[in-house]
């Protein structure tokens, strides 16, 4: 497969967040699935469920097409390798980058010169909510769930959640770090927030995320300024063409129009339309008029005094495996 290549200027400190389809076609899904490494072909294969094979086949081979894309290359060529934390990075240096996936949905980070972490998370029930946040949340997060409102604290508990891994993966501390060590704000309505962090002083600006109906999601960028660009799908989908001439997915053009991909979200231009913005709450805009990380959603945080608390690795466990409606899903990268 040819991907004709959009050149992307990364100007110093610019941060690109890119909107991924993973249900796609049959021959796109093959083209994607010839780029990726032999260990993850092997680890894709051990999925339980062919649809959870096929979204992380998805995911992983977008994520080296946006990666060609910000490189000049082409998808072939992106190798990948893993840091001793197990968080990837590009072989012989480039971007630093973050992907996550959840069940349809896909969003890919790529920052020339800062660290950054992304995380999306589909809205589900989940039984026994309160043990869960007791495990997941610092105590000064539990309080703020407590205190939302029992028809929105679903929601802000996965608000609270992805806000914590994508700090996590930002930083490339992963589950070593303990999750009652660092806070985010999480109730409805207040900006993306970093409150505290023990044991080292950081900058982290938090961005709220909204990639599709249902869904919710965060971007951690470790940076004190920075400008966010948000690529809808047409941006990819546009070098995905199936070889019966049909864009996209399941035969429709989101590029021309005919349907519009669910979630599409903030284009270059600025205009919003009929679209689920991806970028919610707070965010000033530059002079091009594109959003950047607002006021008030940067901190930085000295070291304080570590507290006791639960690692992160039984967490995630448990919130992997809570209520019934949890579906095995693709593993995160």
């Amino acid at each position: 497969m040819e991907y004709p290549l959009r050149q992307v200027r990364q100007v110093k400190p610019d941060v690109h967040v890119w909107w991924l389809q993973l249900d796609l076609g049959p021959t796109t899904l093959g083209s994607l699935e010839g780029l990726l490494s032999p260990e993850e072909i092997s680890r894709a294969g051990r999925f339980a469920f062919d649809l959870h094979r096929r979204r992380y086949v998805a995911a992983h081979g977008l994520l080296r097409v946006v990666l060609a894309d910000h490189l000049g290359t082409t998808p072939e060529k992106v190798a990948l390798e893993s840091e001793s934390g197990g968080k990837p990075r590009l072989r012989g240096g480039g971007p630093c980058f973050n992907l996550s996936h959840a069940g349809p949905v896909g969003l890919v980070a790529v920052s020339a010169d800062h660290e950054v972490g992304i995380d999306v998370e589909e809205i589900r029930d989940i039984a026994g909510l309160d043990e869960l946040a007791g495990t997941c949340f610092s105590p000064a997060e539990r309080a703020a769930l407590a205190a939302v409102p029992a028809p929105d604290r679903l929601r802000a508990f996965f608000t609270g959640w992805t806000r914590k891994e994508a700090f996590l993966k930002a930083t490339g501390e992963g589950f070593s770090r303990p999750l009652s060590s660092f806070d985010v704000t999480l109730a409805p309505g207040e900006p993306a927030r970093l409150l505290r962090v023990e044991g080292r002083a950081v900058f982290c600006a938090l961005r709220a995320l909204e990639p599709a109906p249902g869904y919710v999601g965060a971007l951690a960028v470790l940076e004190s300024q920075a400008t966010v660009y948000y690529h809808t799908w047409d941006a990819l989908s546009a070098l995905l063409e199936d070889s019966d001439g049909t864009r996209g997915v399941g035969g429709h053009d989101p590029v021309r129009g005919r349907r519009q991909p669910r979630g599409a979200v903030l284009d270059l231009a600025g205009r919003q339309g009929d679209s689920q913005r991806l970028a919610r709450g707070g965010q000033g805009r530059a002079e091009d008029g594109l959003p950047r990380l607002g006021e008030g959603q940067l901190d930085r945080h000295d070291a304080a005094q570590p507290a006791s608390g639960r690692r992160a690795g039984g967490a995630l466990r448990a919130l992997k495996t809570a209520g019934k409606s949890r579906r095995p899903e693709a593993a995160r990268p």
